[in-house]
């Protein structure tokens, strides 16, 4: 993995099936990391279904079902593409996107090396990592048996996951989803 730089800040995130450690990198993407950190400082990682994890591919976050007083998030500015970041590696955090400016909360861990189709977007640039040990330990786990998300498999679509049944979706038709349940600066 990458050493860490100057002004890197140290993450943990408890899930269901462990924890793990983020180092978040300001310097590979400023906007993304602030954003990052703001939804981070404002609990929107509390009990987060970590709903599109495909083998060898990304575990995708940022869907939630309707809490009270919940938050909502502007677009953030795509940020300078690095050129030696380009290859994204296992354990990479990225922003997903739909087009150019238009990360807000949902983003990804890259569960494979070397993924072609990853980082050739405008909005897909890394902000940060999660340790090896969190990678091997934990992130290796999560459940990826749900494939990808409709029409390219059978996992939770984000539209439903953010209807107002959304919590009652997910635990009737994906009981093993896993969750992150808090992230914390460390």
């Amino acid at each position: 993995m990458e050493e860490p730089q100057g002004n890197t800040v140290k993450v943990i995130c408890e899930t269901t099936k462990g924890p793990f450690d983020i180092v978040v990198q300001p310097g590979w993407s400023p906007h993304g990391a602030a954003r990052f950190l703001q939804l981070l400082d404002d609990g929107h990682f509390d009990n987060l279904p970590l709903f599109r994890c495909v083998a060898n591919f990304l575990c995708q976050f940022g869907s939630i079902p309707p809490r009270p007083n919940a938050k909502s998030y502007a677009t953030i500015p795509d940020d300078p593409k690095l050129p030696h970041l380009r290859n994204f590696r296992r354990g990479y955090l990225s922003f997903a996107g739909n087009g150019e400016h238009s990360r807000a909360t949902h983003m990804f861990i890259t569960l494979g090396d070397n993924l072609d189709n990853l980082g050739t977007m405008p909005w897909e640039t890394p902000f940060g990592y999660v340790t090896d040990a969190g990678m091997q330990n934990t992130v290796s786990r999560f459940t990826t048996s749900y494939g990808d998300i409709p029409p390219w498999g059978g996992g939770p679509e984000p539209q439903k996951i953010e209807a107002p049944d959304g919590a009652w979706y997910l635990k009737l038709k994906f009981p093993a989803l896993d969750y992150i349940t808090s992230c914390r600066r460390a």
